[in-house]
C-alpha cells in the first residue's frame, strides 16, 4: 500500500468514526484532510489546522 492510499484510509476511518459518534465533518476539515492525503501537510499539520480552527491551544 502506498502512502497516499494509507493516508486516505486513515482519514476515511476517522471521518466515519466521527459521524458514528454524532459528529459532523465540515467542509474545512475535508479540505485540510485532502491536503494531508495529497502530502501537502503531515499529521502534525492537520492537527494544528484543526486545533486552530476551533481556537484550541496548539501543541
Amino acid at each position: 500500500m502506498d502512502e497516499r492510499t494509507r493516508r486516505s484510509l486513515v482519514i476515511r476511518d476517522a471521518m466515519h468514526s466521527s459521524e458514528l459518534e454524532g459528529g459532523r465533518v465540515t467542509d474545512a476539515y475535508r479540505r485540510d484532510a485532502q491536503d494531508y492525503i495529497d502530502g501537502h501537510i503531515d499529521e502534525d499539520g492537520l492537527i494544528r489546522r484543526t486545533r486552530a480552527r476551533y481556537g484550541l491551544e496548539t501543541i
